[in-house]
């Protein structure tokens, strides 16, 4: 069984994807912290209604976190198809076209899903989070996290 390495070449691909696309989007990246191998936090800003933080985790491990709640991840990425999916759901959040729906239970986020336009009028899943209290049921309440002003930003993903 052969030694993984950490995967720091591809988080700077993945930046370098970000910037490409909304090259005025301000960053703070940093390679020593405490808890991961690198991070790149993009403070709410002009263009940008929400926090978004990338970060490169467990050697190949990309991870998403939108807002206080959302939080998933995509390895291993130095597989290309795992890579682009990260980069098109990232561009896709920071431009408006996805969107995050957070459920809360009691006032607490229990679970989000990240969606992307079905082509139909409609939303597809992309990837979700959840905390064990989402098992409990009960009436929630639901919240849109969506970048309505991301077009400030430069460039759509699409373009």
């Amino acid at each position: 069984m052969g030694t993984r390495k950490v995967e720091i070449e591809r988080f700077d691909q993945a930046l370098e994807k970000i910037r490409s696309q909304f090259p005025s989007l301000r960053m703070d990246v940093r390679r020593e912290h405490p808890s991961v191998h690198a991070i790149a936090d993009i403070p709410a800003q002009p263009g940008l209604d929400f926090n978004v933080s990338i970060n490169l985790q467990n050697l190949d491990e990309l991870h998403l976190n939108v807002g206080k709640n959302f939080w998933v991840e995509w390895f291993p990425c130095r597989k290309q198809e795992v890579f682009d999916d990260c980069i098109e759901a990232v561009t896709g959040v920071i431009s408006g076209e996805y969107r995050i729906v957070e459920r809360y239970l009691f006032g607490k986020a229990d679970s989000a899903v990240l969606e992307r336009p079905n082509g139909r009028g409609g939303w597809q899943r992309v990837r979700a989070w959840g905390a064990l209290g989402c098992l409990i049921p009960g009436p929630r309440a639901q919240k849109v996290l969506q970048n309505r002003s991301g077009a400030i930003l430069g460039n759509s993903p699409n373009s």
